[in-house]
C-alpha cells in the first residue's frame, strides 16, 4: 500500500501543475481528495486490516491527505478563488456583464404607500402575529362559536389546538392594541391573512389586508362615520392620484361593526372610471367588542375598517389575476 499511496501522491500533485481552468480544478480535488477517491477508499479499508498496518498505514495515510488538500488550498489561494476566477488569461477587451438588479415587490411597494398615507393623517402603524387565538380572531370580535358569520370564513386551524388559527383577518389586532391603550388612539395595520379558499383569478388562501381603527370617548369630538369617510376619500384620492374620486357608503353586516357599511369608490382614472366598486368594509366599533377588551360599554366611540392590499393594487395597476402576485414571474413583477 505504500508503494500505491506514493504513486497517487505524485498523481495528484502532477496533475495539479497542469491545470488550466476552474472546471479542471474541481474535476482534480475531486478526482483525489473527494469522497469517491481512491485515497478516501485506502482510508476506509483500513479498517480491515490488522491492528498493527493500521497503527503503521493509518498516520501515512492522514499525512498524505493533509499535504494534498495544503497544496491545492494553496494553489486555489495562489490564482485567487478558484470558485469565482476563471484560470485562464483574462481578456481585458471583453465587455462586461451587467448584471440584473432586483426590486422591492409589487404589494410591498402599495403596503408602503398606504402605511405613508395613512401616517400622514396621524394613524400608527402596527403589526401582529399570524398564528392567533381564537378568542382574539373571533369571540372578542362578537363572533362566537355559534355564529354564523364564522361560516364566511374557512378556517385553518393548528393541529391539535382548537384554540389557534391562521388569522383570518387583521382584525384581532383591535383587541390586542385596545387591551393594551386607552383611547383617544388612530392606528392601522396591515399584514397577511389566510382563509381555506379555492385559489382562482379572484381568490388566494393566503392574502394581505390593512386594517383601521380610530376610537375616542363619547362626547361632542366623538369619532363618527363622517370622520371614516372623510379620511377613506382622502385615502383613495391619495391612492389612486385623482381628486375626482368619490366614495359611498352602502349598508352591509359585519359583527364587530354597528352599523357596518360596505365602502364603495367611483373615479375618473382606469377601472374606476364612470362605475361603483366596492373596495372595503367598515362601520362604527360594536360596543360588545368594547366590552370584551376591558373598555366601559358606552364610553367610547370608535370606527374600523378593512380592504385587501391585492385588491387595491389590482385595481390601480390593471391586473386581472391574483395570482400573478404569488406567482414568481419575473415578467409580470419587473413591471412594477
Amino acid at each position: 500500500m505504500q508503494e500505491r499511496l506514493e504513486e497517487l501522491r505524485k498523481r495528484a500533485l502532477d496533475e495539479l501543475e497542469h491545470i488550466r481552468d476552474r472546471a479542471e480544478y474541481e474535476l482534480a480535488r475531486a478526482r483525489h481528495l473527494g469522497r469517491k477517491s481512491e485515497l478516501n477508499e485506502m482510508l476506509r479499508s483500513l479498517k480491515d486490516r490488522a491492528e498493527e498496518e493500521r497503527k503503521k498505514l493509518g498516520p501515512m495515510l492522514q499525512q498524505a491527505r493533509q499535504e494534498l488538500e495544503e497544496q491545492y488550498d494553496r494553489f486555489a489561494e495562489k490564482v485567487g478563488s478558484v470558485t469565482a476566477q476563471v484560470l485562464e488569461p483574462l481578456d481585458v477587451t471583453v465587455p462586461g456583464r451587467r448584471s440584473s438588479r432586483g426590486h422591492v415587490h409589487l404589494l410591498s411597494q402599495v403596503q408602503e404607500e398606504m402605511n405613508s398615507i395613512y401616517q400622514s393623517m396621524g394613524f400608527r402603524v402596527l403589526e401582529g402575529p399570524e398564528v392567533e387565538t381564537s378568542w382574539n380572531n373571533f369571540d372578542a370580535l362578537n363572533i362566537p362559536a355559534d355564529h354564523p358569520a364564522r361560516d364566511m370564513m374557512d378556517t385553518f386551524w393548528v393541529k391539535d389546538r382548537v384554540d389557534l388559527c391562521l388569522r383570518t383577518h387583521t382584525s384581532p389586532m383591535q383587541v390586542r392594541f385596545m387591551q393594551a391603550h386607552q383611547p383617544p388612539f388612530r392606528v392601522v395595520v396591515p399584514g397577511r391573512v389566510y382563509r381555506n379558499e379555492a385559489t382562482d383569478a379572484t381568490h388566494e388562501f393566503q392574502f394581505h389586508q390593512i386594517e383601521g381603527l380610530m376610537v375616542s370617548r363619547q362626547g361632542e369630538s366623538a369619532v363618527s362615520l363622517a370622520n371614516l369617510k372623510g379620511i377613506l376619500e382622502y385615502f383613495f384620492r391619495a391612492f389612486f392620484t385623482d381628486d375626482a374620486v368619490a366614495v359611498r357608503f352602502v349598508a352591509s353586516y359585519f359583527p364587530f361593526v354597528e352599523p357596518g357599511v360596505g365602502v364603495y369608490i367611483k373615479g375618473t382614472k382606469g377601472r374606476l372610471a364612470g362605475k361603483w366598486i366596492e373596495v372595503a368594509g367598515a362601520g362604527m366599533v360594536h360596543q360588545e367588542v368594547f366590552k370584551a377588551v376591558g373598555y366601559v360599554p358606552g364610553e367610547f366611540q370608535g370606527f374600523a375598517f378593512g380592504m385587501a392590499l391585492e385588491r387595491m393594487a389590482m385595481l390601480r395597476h390593471n391586473v386581472d389575476d391574483i395570482r400573478l402576485f404569488q406567482g414568481g414571474d419575473i415578467r409580470f413583477l419587473s413591471q412594477f
